[in-house]
């Protein structure tokens, strides 16, 4: 089975990321011009939401649970397909997602 989603895929995530897209999208930027991945617990300035890492990480976790699924979805005769899983019997006409 492959590898859940954990730290190490998280960094893996950023890591990646940074290859096409700007700090700017991937972290928060503090008042004091600091980069965070999370607001720490403890930071009192002002905060806000990144919709374009929020956009990143959708396509990326998609992408990552349709490889996660597709070994054992192969060995039911069936197929994992990035933003939507989706089944076809051979032995009977029909398709679901």
């Amino acid at each position: 089975m492959k590898e859940l989603w954990g730290k190490e895929r998280e960094i893996k995530f950023f890591t990646e990321a940074r290859k096409f897209a700007a700090p700017e999208q991937l972290f928060y930027l503090s008042d004091a011009g600091r980069y965070y991945v999370y607001w720490p617990e403890s930071y009192k300035g002002s905060k806000g939401t990144l919709q374009a890492r929020n956009a990143l990480i959708g396509n990326y976790t998609e992408k990552w649970s349709a490889d996660l699924l597709s070994e054992f979805a192969q060995s039911k005769g069936h197929y994992a397909v990035q933003g939507a899983i989706c089944s076809v019997k051979l032995d009977y006409p029909s398709f679901s997602c």
